[in-house]
């Protein structure tokens, strides 16, 4: 595979994840996101790491709203690869986003994702 088709693999992922947050649906980020996925995050020096569902059940919660990001980083190595961007949601919160991914057979999904607010 050609390094920007590769590339192009791996951001359809991370807009998958975006149009999840728009659409408050979790049927849209199960596809960007292997089931095993986790998300973290520190608050108040405290590490917490959750399963993926979790960011699911508070897109639900949270309702549809305007997200945008600016990828920050790609790098890829073989079939994994690492992804920061910056995104906001709602033009209120801005978060620094951090996603593992990995690819099987020829589909990049999410693996992990940690974050912090700016």
């Amino acid at each position: 595979m050609k390094q920007n088709e590769t590339v192009q693999g791996i951001l359809n992922a991370i807009e998958l994840y975006a149009e999840a947050g728009r659409k408050a649906s979790r049927e849209l980020g199960e596809k960007a996101f292997t089931k095993e996925a986790t998300m973290s995050w520190v608050e108040k020096g405290v590490i917490t790491t959750v399963p993926i569902n979790a960011l699911f059940d508070v897109l639900e919660q949270t309702g549809e709203e305007e997200v945008t990001y600016t990828v920050e980083d790609v790098t890829v190595a073989g079939n994994i690869a690492f992804v920061r961007i910056s995104s906001w949601f709602s033009k209120l919160t801005t978060f620094n986003d951090m996603f593992t991914l990995a690819e099987q057979d020829g589909e990049w999904k999410i693996v992990s994702k940690i974050y912090s607010v700016k």
